[in-house]
């Protein structure tokens, strides 16, 4: 399944399945779907168990997992007439991990981590492909990086490595779009991460049916079509596994909670010279399964 947040025709964003060329709008096809049975509160009960809301959609578990399964009613729409939003818009929990690639962290002039380094974005980062990145006032160092997300899916807590990745619902792409001359005024890195624009995110959630192993995956992004990042997962310090598991002994990780897993090396500052992101300029990220997310750059 990948999910997606869709609109068309200015209506506000609702959760779809992406088939083929089409999206399934899922709200609408289980009511449809409840209709078709002799329900008579279809539609409000598809509302419940469907919300527009991916992180309230997570928290219905399996009753929302299975509502979605049983649906043989299916309303879509063209694809091409849609407007995608980010896939998930409302986390409670936006945990990103610093200095994941051990060659990105040669290349940024850094000790490999014995642990996870750990900062957060907030959900006003979140942004919707297509969408500018805005680069904040003051900032002459825009810097991009092309991350896995990871999208949590049940309740996890002391979760031990070898179940991990069955407390994950799926996987995205994320741009941890980085100001480094934030970033480096002191050793706490988030005032160069948090601002707003500074995460796009999309274009879709696949599940774990779609991506069986994260750690297989080729990560590659692009500025105004010239390739800058190519990395794999398989070079990951921290896995996927280890990142859930380490995570979920610090905090009790919660349906709907992203997780960005660190870039692979190419990252603007540390190339020679620096090359930043300006006004006009556009990022493409890619990840094997995952789709393709863009976005152009503009001033704030």
């Amino acid at each position: 399944m990948k999910l997606v947040r869709f609109s068309t025709n200015g209506q506000s964003p609702r959760l779809g399945m992406l088939q083929g060329d089409r999206i399934a709008d899922l709200q609408g096809s289980l009511a449809a779907t409840l209709a078709r049975r002799g329900v008579i509160r279809a539609e409000e009960i598809a509302a419940s168990l469907v919300p527009a809301s991916t992180r309230a959609f997570l928290e219905g578990g399996p009753a929302s997992q299975e509502a979605v399964q049983s649906i043989t009613e299916w309303i879509t729409v063209p694809a091409a007439s849609a407007r995608l939003h980010a896939p998930i818009a409302d986390p409670a929990k936006f945990i990103c991990i610093g200095l994941n690639y051990r060659d990105h962290a040669e290349e940024a002039k850094q000790a490999i981590p014995k642990e996870p380094p750990i900062f957060a974005k907030w959900a006003n980062a979140i942004l919707d492909p297509g969408e500018p990145i805005l680069r904040p006032r003051g900032s002459t160092q825009l810097d991009w990086e092309v991350e896995l997300g990871v999208v949590i899916g049940r309740t996890a807590r002391f979760v031990p490595k070898e179940s991990a990745l069955d407390y994950v619902w799926g996987y995205t792409i994320i741009n941890d779009v980085s100001d480094r001359d934030f970033q480096f005024l002191t050793t706490q890195w988030m005032a160069g991460k948090i601002a707003d624009t500074h995460a796009p995110v999309g274009p879709y959630i696949a599940d774990r049916t779609e991506i069986r192993d994260p750690h297989v995956l080729d990560l590659k992004l692009w500025v105004n079509g010239k390739q800058m990042q190519t990395g794999n997962t398989r070079t990951f310090i921290f896995d996927v596994r280890y990142l859930v598991s380490y995570l979920s002994n610090i905090i009790t990780l919660s349906p709907g909670d992203l997780i960005a897993t660190g870039t692979p090396p190419g990252v603007g500052f540390a190339r020679k010279p620096p090359i930043f992101l300006q006004p006009g300029d556009t990022c493409r990220l890619e990840i094997t399964g995952l789709g393709t997310l863009e976005n152009p750059v503009k001033d704030a």
